[in-house]
């Protein structure tokens, strides 16, 4: 019964009330999409819970500040909530539009990486409201392609209304940055072949699925944090540099950014893994993983 509950707010909130607030002029949108938010009722209670529980389990001080905690665990949900409204006001964005959403501040690194004739990789994060950067060097000319999970019936942890959302997003977003698109466990030879021909491809270096292959471990938050080494192992077979792009809210803008990493493909991965704890520190609300922290970390840190 509780996941036709999950369903049915998701399918209401997803399918009814973003589209419409969509429609409003961007203040008044995002404004109604923070109030309203992605869940409500005891759903609400169990996202913040399990947010509340990963901030424990990094920072078991902030038990004795139950305040900090409630802050953090609403500022958690209610910057996802303007995150699926990017989803929804995308398709009206243009290069003028953008700019009074994001400031980027640097694109130096991607460009100067590209000028070598390589590849690159655009290493991210589940941190923040991520696509509106990767939409932003979109429409400053960037082509990129993405690896993301499976979003189609394959993929049977989403309810049907979040599945056709991320296939709205993947299709929304695509249309700005104009580059092909893969899933894990497909062939990746696109991928391979694409950055040998010195495209640009956006990975997210935090995701998460049970049956990756390899993975490697870097110290993270005072602890050790497991990520896939893919994005390494794609990076020496291709020769393609790696750049990592960052997005953090700013009030009511964003600002984001794109940052040099070290050419050697596993001190690039631990150096992306070093700016994303940097970023996670300055504001931990941003990082999205919280509520799936039990799998991809572990205290006490990696020697």
């Amino acid at each position: 019964m509780g996941e036709r509950l999950v369903s049915v707010g998701q399918r209401l909130r997803l399918g009814s009330a973003f589209p419409v607030l969509s429609q409003l002029p961007p203040g008044l949108a995002y404004a109604a999409a923070t109030r309203v938010g992605l869940w409500s009722g005891q759903d609400l209670v169990n996202a913040r819970t399990a947010v509340r529980n990963g901030y424990l389990r990094v920072w078991p001080e902030m038990a004795s500040d139950p305040p900090l905690l409630d802050s953090w665990g609403r500022r958690y949900t209610d910057m996802l909530a303007r995150e699926t409204m990017d989803v929804f006001r995308m398709h009206r964005l243009d290069a003028g539009t953008i700019r009074r959403l994001i400031d980027v501040d640097d694109v130096s690194a991607l460009a100067q990486a590209q000028q070598e004739g390589r590849g690159v990789i655009l290493v991210m994060a589940h941190f923040s409201r991520l696509i509106m950067l990767l939409a932003a060097l979109g429409m400053m000319g960037f082509r990129i392609g993405m690896l993301t999970m499976r979003v189609d019936s394959s993929n049977e942890a989403l309810a049907p209304a979040m599945r056709r959302f991320l296939q709205m997003k993947i299709d929304r977003l695509r249309q700005v940055i104009r580059g092909n698109w893969i899933c894990l466990g497909d062939n990746l030879r696109p991928m391979y072949t694409g950055l040998a021909r010195g495209e640009v491809w956006v990975v997210l270096a935090d995701a998460y699925m049970a049956d990756f292959g390899e993975w490697r471990e870097f110290p993270f938050l005072g602890g050790t944090l497991r990520l896939s080494g893919g994005i390494e192992r794609i990076a020496a077979r291709t020769g393609a540099r790696m750049v990592y792009g960052a997005v953090n809210e700013r009030g009511s803008r964003l600002v984001g950014d794109v940052r040099a990493l070290p050419a050697d493909p596993s001190a690039g991965l631990a150096a992306a893994v070093g700016e994303l704890e940097r970023d996670v520190r300055a504001t931990p609300w941003q990082w999205w993983q919280w509520n799936i922290l039990d799998y991809i970390w572990s205290s006490g840190a990696k020697v």
